[in-house]
């Protein structure tokens, strides 16, 4: 057969014409310059990427009959036979088909002839891992301390699979996946010398598909190049030869995920379907679709991450320059979390259009930082509802106000004149009026000397100390009452106020006040630890003690609740039907606790 495919016709044959590797060709030509080559080279990395080429080359610079040379002559007889495979001093062993110990064995005692006509004994390995373990360890002694005219080269890739003690006696060399812009610069530059006219969106397709080998994209041109009947290849045929999709169908597909448009995605896999394309693939290439947009938000179109060409970066950062990063990673999640349906499903179209009908559903506004603020703005909402019971309820444990008092008479700071309602309370919206059991506080210190604020004429008449008239002294800090504090608790804290409200206060300690809790829930004790530097603050500043908190074990609830407990758990099973509440159950795929 005459013909010859441009993987084979267009082979490198010097270090220079190698593609994308320049960090191990430089390394390679720089140490036989120097004499400084080791006598085991690995060479390791993903498949087209020219490790066989490299060793090739690297066994024509050592046997050159005018090297060592970094770069070979191909001219002598020795480069010759080697590019021809005829050099009877290199041997290309394929780790596959000679995996067996006898084989190795075989290699250990012919290593110790002298080459026949080059200077050096050179064995190439390909697909060294797939050596057995035996074999392996028949070869230790031979790659430790080879003879002088041997040189070892091997070249895997899967070298996590070679054991630790082949691995320390070699010098190692990673190659890498071949960036898209190289490929399609090379594969422009052959099709030149093929004298074909092929556009540059089409080899960029190719090289894309290639996945960063050069072998890969070699053989897909040469494809390419064969199913047209002319010297100019179009994009269609490109695009129908190899079974690919046009890139602007996965922007399609995102397109329509965004704009929550379910008729063009079935349209899109209807299409898709019809041209015969695997749906499995095109299922996988919206993964990755989604990945670059993941990425391209994140990292920004500078990012080395993304195998593609910049003008595709520039349209995929214009494509998510509305969507936050959190929604992308969302729609992505969902993806991967599908994959395995799609892949065993029986019906794979209907699986797909399953999946993408699900993207749309992801609502992009909910995001977590909304939540966040939105179950903030619900929690001030109960706490407002829960803080709206009246002070009535608070005894000090002294006949004179064990009675129901007015809110308004228990708030007049004492700088105001008796009997005048401040504008603030005035402006104040009446409280919801629900009933809450009294409870008992402990009795407060010895009283202070101020007189006590005056109270309007509400209920059954007590006595009271005559107020005098003029600007009451000022109370000295510290010096403030139990209920004093609960109404001033009521203004600044009022969840704290709705919890104590419902305890008992022992204030009889010199240094601390005492507040004995029921049974709190999980939310009421972390607003509890939330708020706990305020409210010592709060404490020492008017009471001029600190507060301890102590709350009781939860008790099982009595067969027959009061009106106040009902009253209660009604306001929690309306905060917990909250439309934002559901909402953040249902992103977070957690329960409520009451």
């Amino acid at each position: 057969m005459s013909y010859q495919v441009l993987a084979l016709k267009y082979r490198p044959q010097t270090f220079e014409d190698v593609v994308g590797q320049a960090h191990v060709t430089t390394t390679l030509a720089n140490a036989i310059t120097g004499d400084r080559v080791a006598h085991a080279i690995l060479l390791t990395g993903p498949r087209g990427t020219g490790k066989t080429t490299i060793a090739r080359i690297l066994a024509k610079a050592m046997a050159c009959s005018r090297g060592p040379a970094p770069q070979p002559c191909n001219t002598c007889k020795i480069c010759t036979d080697i590019i021809n495979g005829h050099c009877a001093d290199v041997f290309e062993i394929d780790g596959a088909s000679n995996n067996s110990v006898e084989q190795i064995r075989d290699l250990r005692e012919n290593v110790t002839y002298m080459p026949a006509s080059a200077r050096l004994k050179i064995y190439i390995i390909d697909e060294v891992h797939m050596l057995s373990v035996a074999a392996f360890n028949a070869l230790l002694k031979t790659l430790e301390e080879p003879p002088a005219h041997v040189l070892f080269i091997f070249a895997t890739t899967e070298v996590h699979k070679l054991p630790a003690t082949i691995l320390s006696r070699c010098q190692r060399h990673d190659l890498s996946r071949i960036p898209l812009e190289q490929i399609s610069a090379h594969l422009a530059d052959l099709a030149l010398k093929e004298e074909f006219s092929v556009d540059k969106e089409s080899l960029d397709l190719i090289a894309l598909e290639a996945d960063g080998s050069i072998r890969d994209s070699l053989s897909l041109l040469d494809r390419v190049l064969s199913a047209g009947t002319e010297k100019t290849i179009t994009h269609e045929t490109v695009v129908d030869n190899l079974g690919v999709m046009d890139r602007q169908l996965m922007f399609d597909i995102s397109s329509g995920i965004f704009n929550k448009d379910g008729a063009s995605l079935i349209r899109l896999v209807e299409r898709v379907n019809d041209s015969g394309m695997d749906l499995k693939k095109f299922y996988g290439d919206i993964i990755l679709h989604f990945r670059n947009l993941n990425i391209i938000k994140l990292c920004g179109t500078e990012t080395p991450a993304l195998n593609l060409i910049d003008t595709e970066k520039e349209v995929l950062f214009q494509a998510v320059s509305q969507v936050t990063p959190t929604y992308l990673g969302m729609l992505l999640q969902l993806l991967l979390d599908e994959e395995t349906l799609v892949r065993f499903s029986s019906h794979t179209q209907t699986a797909v259009e399953m999946v993408l009908l699900k993207l749309i559903q992801i609502n992009p506004g909910a995001q977590l930082g909304q939540v966040i603020t939105k179950l903030d703005t619900l929690a001030r909402q109960i706490d407002t509802k829960f803080s709206n019971i009246p002070a009535q309820g608070i005894s000090s444990g002294s006949p004179a106000s064990a009675s129901p008092q007015p809110e308004a008479a228990q708030q007049v700071p004492a700088g105001n004149a008796p009997g005048k309602m401040p504008q603030a309370e005035q402006n104040r919206p009446p409280h919801r009026q629900i009933r809450q059991e009294p409870v008992r506080l402990e009795a407060p210190p010895p009283p202070r000397q101020d007189p006590p604020p005056h109270r309007e004429n509400s209920g059954p008449q007590q006595h009271q100390e005559p107020i005098p008239q003029g600007n009451p002294p000022s109370r000295p800090e510290g010096a403030g009452t139990w209920p004093e504090f609960l109404n001033m608790l009521q203004k600044k804290l009022p969840f704290i106020f709705g919890l104590f409200s419902k305890g008992k206060a022992d204030t009889s300690g010199d240094r601390e006040v005492v507040v004995e809790l029921d049974a709190c829930s999980a939310f009421e004790s972390s607003r509890l630890k939330t708020k706990d530097k305020e409210l010592q603050a709060l404490s020492k500043s008017f009471l001029g003690k600190s507060i301890t908190i102590k709350i009781k074990a939860r008790t099982s609830a009595p067969a027959g609740p009061s009106e106040d407990r009902k009253a209660e758990e009604q306001a929690r099973q309306a905060a917990s039907r909250h439309p934002m509440v559901q909402e953040a159950r249902q992103l977070f795929n957690g329960e409520i606790i009451l």
